[in-house]
Protein backbone atom coordinates (compact mmCIF):
# COMPACT_ATOMS: atom_id res chain seq x y z
CA UNK A 1 0.00 0.00 0.00
CA UNK A 2 1.11 3.59 -0.67
CA UNK A 3 3.42 2.31 -3.42
CA UNK A 4 3.03 5.69 -5.13
CA UNK A 5 5.18 7.50 -2.54
CA UNK A 6 8.23 9.32 -3.88
CA UNK A 7 11.74 8.99 -2.45
CA UNK A 8 11.46 12.09 -0.24
CA UNK A 9 8.19 10.91 1.26
CA UNK A 10 9.59 7.45 1.94
CA UNK A 11 12.67 8.96 3.58
CA UNK A 12 10.59 11.13 5.88
CA UNK A 13 8.37 8.19 6.79
CA UNK A 14 11.42 6.07 7.61
CA UNK A 15 12.94 8.89 9.67
CA UNK A 16 9.72 9.27 11.65
CA UNK A 17 9.45 5.51 12.19
CA UNK A 18 12.98 5.39 13.58
CA UNK A 19 12.33 8.40 15.80
CA UNK A 20 9.10 6.83 17.07
CA UNK A 21 10.77 3.51 17.81
CA UNK A 22 13.94 4.82 19.44
CA UNK A 23 12.80 8.02 21.15
CA UNK A 24 9.01 8.08 21.54
CA UNK A 25 8.12 4.46 22.33
CA UNK A 26 10.43 4.24 25.39
CA UNK A 27 8.72 7.22 27.05
CA UNK A 28 5.18 6.80 25.69
CA UNK A 29 3.79 5.21 28.85
CA UNK A 30 5.58 7.82 30.94
CA UNK A 31 3.97 10.60 28.88
CA UNK A 32 0.56 9.15 29.65
CA UNK A 33 1.23 8.42 33.34
CA UNK A 34 2.89 11.75 34.16
CA UNK A 35 0.56 13.72 31.87
CA UNK A 36 3.39 15.69 30.33
CA UNK A 37 5.78 15.41 27.41
CA UNK A 38 9.42 15.25 28.53
CA UNK A 39 11.42 18.31 27.54
CA UNK A 40 14.09 16.13 26.01
CA UNK A 41 11.56 14.66 23.57
CA UNK A 42 10.43 18.14 22.56
CA UNK A 43 14.07 19.07 21.93
CA UNK A 44 14.76 15.91 19.92
CA UNK A 45 11.73 16.60 17.72
CA UNK A 46 13.08 20.10 17.13
CA UNK A 47 16.51 18.74 16.20
CA UNK A 48 14.87 16.61 13.51
CA UNK A 49 13.09 19.68 12.14
CA UNK A 50 9.64 18.27 12.83
CA UNK A 51 8.13 21.57 13.95
CA UNK A 52 9.02 23.22 10.65
CA UNK A 53 8.07 20.27 8.47
CA UNK A 54 5.12 22.02 6.76
CA UNK A 55 6.55 25.55 6.96
CA UNK A 56 7.95 27.07 3.76
CA UNK A 57 11.72 26.96 3.37
CA UNK A 58 11.98 30.75 3.15
CA UNK A 59 10.72 30.93 6.74
CA UNK A 60 13.01 28.28 8.18
CA UNK A 61 10.99 25.16 7.48
CA UNK A 62 11.36 22.12 5.23
CA UNK A 63 8.48 22.91 2.88
CA UNK A 64 7.32 19.28 2.92
CA UNK A 65 3.97 18.36 1.39
CA UNK A 66 0.92 17.28 3.39
CA UNK A 67 1.37 13.64 2.41
CA UNK A 68 4.75 13.72 4.17
CA UNK A 69 3.23 15.40 7.21
CA UNK A 70 0.55 12.70 7.45
CA UNK A 71 3.13 9.92 7.06
CA UNK A 72 5.22 11.40 9.88
CA UNK A 73 2.16 11.92 12.08
CA UNK A 74 0.99 8.34 11.52
CA UNK A 75 4.37 6.83 12.40
CA UNK A 76 4.76 8.84 15.60
CA UNK A 77 1.17 8.08 16.62
CA UNK A 78 1.93 4.36 16.48
CA UNK A 79 4.09 4.98 19.55
CA UNK A 80 2.26 7.90 21.20
CA UNK A 81 -0.96 9.32 19.73
CA UNK A 82 -0.86 11.95 22.46
CA UNK A 83 2.50 13.36 21.39
CA UNK A 84 1.58 13.09 17.71
CA UNK A 85 -1.66 14.98 18.30
CA UNK A 86 0.21 17.87 19.88
CA UNK A 87 2.68 17.90 17.00
CA UNK A 88 0.04 18.28 14.27
CA UNK A 89 -1.19 21.54 15.78
CA UNK A 90 2.36 22.85 15.86
CA UNK A 91 3.42 21.47 12.47
CA UNK A 92 0.32 22.32 10.44
CA UNK A 93 -2.43 24.43 11.98
CA UNK A 94 -0.45 27.25 13.56
CA UNK A 95 2.29 27.90 10.99
CA UNK A 96 -0.05 27.51 8.03
CA UNK A 97 -2.47 30.01 9.59
CA UNK A 98 0.38 32.52 9.86
CA UNK A 99 1.50 31.82 6.30
CA UNK A 100 -2.03 32.38 4.97
CA UNK A 101 -2.94 35.44 7.01
CA UNK A 102 0.36 37.04 7.97
CA UNK A 103 2.23 39.97 6.52
CA UNK A 104 5.80 39.40 5.42
CA UNK A 105 7.02 40.99 8.66
CA UNK A 106 4.78 38.74 10.77
CA UNK A 107 5.92 35.61 8.96
CA UNK A 108 9.60 36.44 9.43
CA UNK A 109 9.04 37.39 13.06
CA UNK A 110 7.09 34.27 14.04
CA UNK A 111 7.75 31.31 11.74
CA UNK A 112 11.55 30.76 11.92
CA UNK A 113 11.52 30.56 15.72
CA UNK A 114 8.51 28.26 15.67
CA UNK A 115 10.03 26.03 12.99
CA UNK A 116 13.23 25.64 15.01
CA UNK A 117 11.29 24.72 18.15
CA UNK A 118 12.53 27.83 19.94
CA UNK A 119 9.07 29.32 20.37
CA UNK A 120 6.17 26.95 19.81
CA UNK A 121 2.63 28.06 19.00
CA UNK A 122 -0.93 27.20 20.03
CA UNK A 123 -4.30 27.79 18.37
CA UNK A 124 -7.38 28.70 20.38
CA UNK A 125 -11.01 29.09 19.34
CA UNK A 126 -13.37 27.04 21.55
CA UNK A 127 -15.66 28.75 24.05
CA UNK A 128 -18.51 27.42 26.21
CA UNK A 129 -20.99 28.21 23.41
CA UNK A 130 -19.22 25.76 21.09
CA UNK A 131 -16.15 25.84 18.86
CA UNK A 132 -18.01 26.59 15.62
CA UNK A 133 -20.83 28.63 17.18
CA UNK A 134 -18.82 31.82 16.87
CA UNK A 135 -21.92 33.98 17.10
CA UNK A 136 -22.09 32.99 20.78
CA UNK A 137 -18.41 33.69 21.50
CA UNK A 138 -17.68 36.39 24.05
CA UNK A 139 -13.93 36.98 23.70
CA UNK A 140 -13.49 40.28 21.86
CA UNK A 141 -10.72 42.55 20.59
CA UNK A 142 -11.56 46.24 20.19
CA UNK A 143 -9.51 49.30 19.15
CA UNK A 144 -7.52 51.16 21.79
CA UNK A 145 -5.30 53.98 20.56
CA UNK A 146 -2.91 52.63 17.95
CA UNK A 147 -3.57 49.04 19.04
CA UNK A 148 -6.31 46.85 20.45
CA UNK A 149 -7.48 45.36 23.74
CA UNK A 150 -8.67 41.79 24.11
CA UNK A 151 -10.84 40.49 26.95
CA UNK A 152 -12.45 37.10 27.50
CA UNK A 153 -11.47 33.46 27.81
CA UNK A 154 -11.11 30.30 25.77
CA UNK A 155 -11.53 26.59 26.55
CA UNK A 156 -9.54 23.50 25.62
CA UNK A 157 -6.48 25.30 24.29
CA UNK A 158 -3.80 22.80 23.25
CA UNK A 159 -0.89 24.51 24.91
CA UNK A 160 2.08 22.14 25.14
CA UNK A 161 5.15 24.35 25.48
CA UNK A 162 3.54 27.18 23.54
CA UNK A 163 4.76 30.76 23.82
CA UNK A 164 2.79 32.33 20.95
CA UNK A 165 -0.99 31.94 20.80
CA UNK A 166 -3.22 32.43 17.75
CA UNK A 167 -6.59 33.44 19.14
CA UNK A 168 -9.85 33.58 17.19
CA UNK A 169 -12.22 36.18 18.61
CA UNK A 170 -14.91 38.70 17.87
CA UNK A 171 -13.48 41.99 16.66
CA UNK A 172 -14.38 45.61 16.00
CA UNK A 173 -12.51 47.87 13.61
CA UNK A 174 -11.95 51.63 13.99
CA UNK A 175 -15.07 52.39 11.97
CA UNK A 176 -17.27 50.40 14.35
CA UNK A 177 -17.72 47.40 12.04
CA UNK A 178 -17.81 44.03 13.82
CA UNK A 179 -16.44 40.69 12.66
CA UNK A 180 -14.39 37.66 13.70
CA UNK A 181 -10.62 37.96 13.56
CA UNK A 182 -7.35 36.29 14.49
CA UNK A 183 -4.92 37.92 16.91
CA UNK A 184 -1.46 37.06 18.20
CA UNK A 185 -1.02 36.89 21.96
CA UNK A 186 2.38 36.20 23.50
CA UNK A 187 2.76 34.23 26.72
CA UNK A 188 4.52 37.21 28.32
CA UNK A 189 1.74 39.72 27.55
CA UNK A 190 0.43 41.43 30.66
CA UNK A 191 -3.07 40.25 31.52
CA UNK A 192 -2.74 36.91 29.71
CA UNK A 193 -3.24 33.87 31.94
CA UNK A 194 -3.04 30.12 31.45
CA UNK A 195 -5.29 28.26 33.89
CA UNK A 196 -4.03 25.23 35.83
CA UNK A 197 -3.74 22.00 33.84
CA UNK A 198 -6.90 19.93 33.46
CA UNK A 199 -6.61 16.13 33.76
CA UNK A 200 -8.02 14.34 30.74
CA UNK A 201 -9.16 10.92 29.55
CA UNK A 202 -6.69 10.92 26.68
CA UNK A 203 -4.05 13.11 25.00
CA UNK A 204 -2.44 13.34 28.43
CA UNK A 205 0.92 14.44 27.09
CA UNK A 206 -0.44 17.84 26.09
CA UNK A 207 -1.52 20.55 28.50
CA UNK A 208 -5.10 21.33 27.52
CA UNK A 209 -7.14 23.91 29.37
CA UNK A 210 -8.57 27.42 29.59
CA UNK A 211 -6.71 30.60 28.78
CA UNK A 212 -7.90 34.08 29.73
CA UNK A 213 -7.35 37.67 28.61
CA UNK A 214 -7.77 40.53 31.07
CA UNK A 215 -7.45 43.79 29.16
CA UNK A 216 -4.47 42.46 27.17
CA UNK A 217 -2.97 45.12 24.92
CA UNK A 218 -2.18 44.17 21.32
CA UNK A 219 -0.06 46.14 18.91
CA UNK A 220 -1.46 46.76 15.44
CA UNK A 221 0.92 44.11 14.04
CA UNK A 222 -0.56 41.54 16.42
CA UNK A 223 -3.60 41.30 14.14
CA UNK A 224 -3.34 38.44 11.62
CA UNK A 225 -5.13 39.12 8.37
CA UNK A 226 -8.18 41.34 8.09
CA UNK A 227 -9.42 42.42 11.51
CA UNK A 228 -12.99 41.48 10.56
CA UNK A 229 -12.46 38.24 8.63
CA UNK A 230 -9.12 36.75 9.71
CA UNK A 231 -10.82 34.30 12.08
CA UNK A 232 -12.38 32.32 9.24
CA UNK A 233 -10.36 33.17 6.13
CA UNK A 234 -7.60 30.61 6.84
CA UNK A 235 -9.82 27.61 6.16
CA UNK A 236 -7.08 25.84 4.18
CA UNK A 237 -5.01 25.66 7.37
CA UNK A 238 -7.90 24.07 9.25
CA UNK A 239 -8.51 21.62 6.42
CA UNK A 240 -4.87 20.53 6.27
CA UNK A 241 -4.78 20.13 10.04
CA UNK A 242 -7.91 17.97 10.06
CA UNK A 243 -6.24 15.59 7.63
CA UNK A 244 -3.04 15.44 9.72
CA UNK A 245 -5.26 14.85 12.76
CA UNK A 246 -6.81 11.88 10.95
CA UNK A 247 -3.33 10.50 10.26
CA UNK A 248 -2.82 10.41 14.03
CA UNK A 249 -5.99 8.34 14.38
CA UNK A 250 -4.79 5.90 11.71
CA UNK A 251 -1.44 5.60 13.49
CA UNK A 252 -3.17 5.16 16.84
CA UNK A 253 -5.24 2.23 15.58
CA UNK A 254 -2.25 0.72 13.78
CA UNK A 255 -0.06 1.04 16.85
CA UNK A 256 -2.50 -0.88 19.02
CA UNK A 257 -3.10 -3.40 16.23
CA UNK A 258 0.62 -4.16 15.96
CA UNK A 259 0.93 -4.67 19.70
CA UNK A 260 -2.22 -6.80 19.81
CA UNK A 261 -1.09 -8.98 16.92
CA UNK A 262 2.17 -9.71 18.74
CA UNK A 263 0.24 -10.47 21.92
CA UNK A 264 -2.11 -12.87 20.16
CA UNK A 265 0.77 -14.72 18.47
CA UNK A 266 2.55 -15.24 21.79
CA UNK A 267 -0.37 -16.11 24.06
CA UNK A 268 -2.01 -19.47 24.76
CA UNK A 269 -5.64 -19.56 25.87
CA UNK A 270 -7.78 -22.54 26.88
CA UNK A 271 -4.95 -24.90 26.00
CA UNK A 272 -4.57 -23.60 22.47
CA UNK A 273 -2.71 -20.92 20.59
CA UNK A 274 -4.84 -17.81 21.01
CA UNK A 275 -4.59 -17.12 17.29
CA UNK A 276 -6.45 -20.36 16.56
CA UNK A 277 -9.61 -19.15 18.28
CA UNK A 278 -11.95 -18.08 15.51
CA UNK A 279 -13.42 -14.94 17.14
CA UNK A 280 -9.88 -13.69 17.75
CA UNK A 281 -8.72 -14.17 14.18
CA UNK A 282 -11.93 -12.63 12.86
CA UNK A 283 -11.55 -9.56 15.08
CA UNK A 284 -7.99 -9.09 13.89
CA UNK A 285 -9.06 -9.40 10.26
CA UNK A 286 -11.86 -6.90 10.79
CA UNK A 287 -9.52 -4.40 12.46
CA UNK A 288 -6.96 -4.78 9.69
CA UNK A 289 -9.61 -4.11 7.04
CA UNK A 290 -10.96 -1.03 8.80
CA UNK A 291 -7.50 0.46 9.29
CA UNK A 292 -6.67 -0.16 5.63
CA UNK A 293 -9.91 1.52 4.55
CA UNK A 294 -9.29 4.52 6.79
CA UNK A 295 -5.72 4.88 5.50
CA UNK A 296 -6.87 4.66 1.87
CA UNK A 297 -9.53 7.32 2.43
CA UNK A 298 -7.03 9.60 4.15
CA UNK A 299 -4.28 9.56 1.56
CA UNK A 300 -6.70 9.70 -1.38
CA UNK A 301 -8.19 12.84 0.18
CA UNK A 302 -4.80 14.36 1.00
CA UNK A 303 -3.64 13.94 -2.59
CA UNK A 304 -6.85 15.54 -3.84
CA UNK A 305 -6.34 18.44 -1.41
CA UNK A 306 -2.81 19.03 -2.65
CA UNK A 307 -4.00 18.89 -6.26
CA UNK A 308 -6.70 21.48 -5.50
CA UNK A 309 -9.38 18.96 -6.42
CA UNK A 310 -10.79 17.99 -3.02
CA UNK A 311 -14.52 18.09 -2.44
CA UNK A 312 -15.12 20.89 0.13
CA UNK A 313 -16.49 18.64 2.88
CA UNK A 314 -14.09 15.72 2.49
CA UNK A 315 -11.85 16.78 5.35
CA UNK A 316 -14.94 16.62 7.57
CA UNK A 317 -15.83 13.22 6.14
CA UNK A 318 -12.33 12.01 6.98
CA UNK A 319 -12.51 13.49 10.48
CA UNK A 320 -15.72 11.67 11.33
CA UNK A 321 -15.15 8.35 9.58
CA UNK A 322 -11.47 7.86 10.37
CA UNK A 323 -11.51 9.03 13.98
CA UNK A 324 -14.68 7.14 14.88
CA UNK A 325 -13.41 4.03 13.07
CA UNK A 326 -10.08 4.20 14.89
CA UNK A 327 -11.88 4.37 18.23
CA UNK A 328 -14.12 1.42 17.37
CA UNK A 329 -11.07 -0.59 16.30
CA UNK A 330 -9.19 0.25 19.51
CA UNK A 331 -12.14 -0.78 21.69
CA UNK A 332 -12.32 -4.17 19.95
CA UNK A 333 -8.56 -4.72 20.02
CA UNK A 334 -8.32 -3.87 23.70
CA UNK A 335 -10.85 -6.61 24.42
CA UNK A 336 -8.35 -9.15 23.09
CA UNK A 337 -6.01 -8.25 25.96
CA UNK A 338 -8.54 -9.34 28.57
CA UNK A 339 -7.71 -8.11 32.06
CA UNK A 340 -4.24 -7.05 30.96
CA UNK A 341 -5.79 -4.43 28.69
CA UNK A 342 -7.24 -2.41 31.53
CA UNK A 343 -4.01 -2.44 33.50
CA UNK A 344 -1.87 0.63 33.05
CA UNK A 345 1.27 -1.50 33.33
CA UNK A 346 0.76 -2.92 29.84
CA UNK A 347 0.49 0.55 28.34
CA UNK A 348 -2.18 -0.37 25.80
CA UNK A 349 -5.37 1.19 27.13
CA UNK A 350 -3.92 4.63 26.43
CA UNK A 351 -4.48 3.95 22.72
CA UNK A 352 -8.20 3.57 23.27
CA UNK A 353 -8.31 6.70 25.42
CA UNK A 354 -6.30 8.72 22.91
CA UNK A 355 -8.53 7.48 20.09
CA UNK A 356 -11.55 8.72 22.02
CA UNK A 357 -9.93 12.12 22.48
CA UNK A 358 -9.33 12.27 18.73
CA UNK A 359 -13.10 12.07 18.17
CA UNK A 360 -13.56 15.27 20.16
CA UNK A 361 -10.38 17.25 19.50
CA UNK A 362 -10.43 19.52 16.42
CA UNK A 363 -14.22 19.56 16.65
CA UNK A 364 -16.52 16.80 17.85
CA UNK A 365 -17.86 14.39 15.24
CA UNK A 366 -21.33 15.88 15.53
CA UNK A 367 -20.04 19.31 14.48
CA UNK A 368 -18.43 17.79 11.41
CA UNK A 369 -21.60 15.86 10.57
CA UNK A 370 -23.43 19.19 10.64
CA UNK A 371 -20.89 20.68 8.23
CA UNK A 372 -21.20 17.70 5.88
CA UNK A 373 -24.99 18.01 5.98
CA UNK A 374 -24.74 21.73 5.23
CA UNK A 375 -22.65 20.93 2.16
CA UNK A 376 -25.05 18.22 0.98
CA UNK A 377 -28.23 20.20 1.54
CA UNK A 378 -27.16 23.79 0.96
CA UNK A 379 -23.82 23.68 -0.84
CA UNK A 380 -22.18 25.50 2.07
CA UNK A 381 -19.33 23.54 3.74
CA UNK A 382 -19.16 25.68 6.87
CA UNK A 383 -21.16 26.64 9.93
CA UNK A 384 -19.89 30.24 9.92
CA UNK A 385 -22.89 32.63 9.85
CA UNK A 386 -23.14 34.48 6.55
CA UNK A 387 -23.77 37.77 8.38
CA UNK A 388 -20.80 37.57 10.75
CA UNK A 389 -19.43 40.91 9.54
CA UNK A 390 -21.71 43.70 10.73
CA UNK A 391 -21.34 47.19 9.35
CA UNK A 392 -21.61 50.13 11.70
Amino acid sequence: MLDWLNDDQRALRDMAATFARKEVEPVANRIDAEERTPDELVHKAAELGLYGLYTSEEYGGSGADLVSVCLVSEEIAKASPSFAGMLTVQIVLCPRTVEILGTEEQKRRILPRAASGERLMAYSQSEPGGAANIGAHLTKAVPDGNGYRIDGSKLFCTQGSAKTYLVMCKTRDRDGNEGYGCVIVEAEDEGFKVAPYEHKLGWRGTNTGPIAFDNVYLEADDILGDILTGGFSHRAANTANLLAHCAVSVGCAQGLFDKTLDQVKQRRLYGREMSELQPVSFWLAEAHGKIAAARALLYDTVRAFEAGAMDPAMSNVCKTFICETAFDVCVKLLQLWGGSGIMDSTGVNRYMRDARAQCVAEGASEMHYAIIANQLLHGQPTLVPSNIVKKA
